[in-house]
């Protein structure tokens, strides 16, 4: 897996995935905590901990907002 940084006001990550592996291994490679406080969209839609990530899809973790 290799990791690049693009600062923007805020920290974007890109993220090569070089193997299939699942949305749970990917948050734990990247020290992620995983819980209700958090989305993860795989190619635009919300994935599931255990869905498989394979080379060339795009992936999207969103902090969950909450608002009044």
């Amino acid at each position: 897996m290799q990791i690049e940084s693009v600062e923007t006001g805020s920290v974007l990550t890109k993220i090569t995935v070089e193997k299939t592996t699942t949305v749970a291994d990917l948050l734990n490679e990247l020290k992620i905590p995983q819980g209700k406080y958090l989305a993860v969209l795989v190619d635009g839609k919300k994935a599931d901990l255990d869905q498989e990530i394979r080379e060339g899809q795009k992936v999207i973790v969103l902090p969950m907002i909450a608002g009044g």
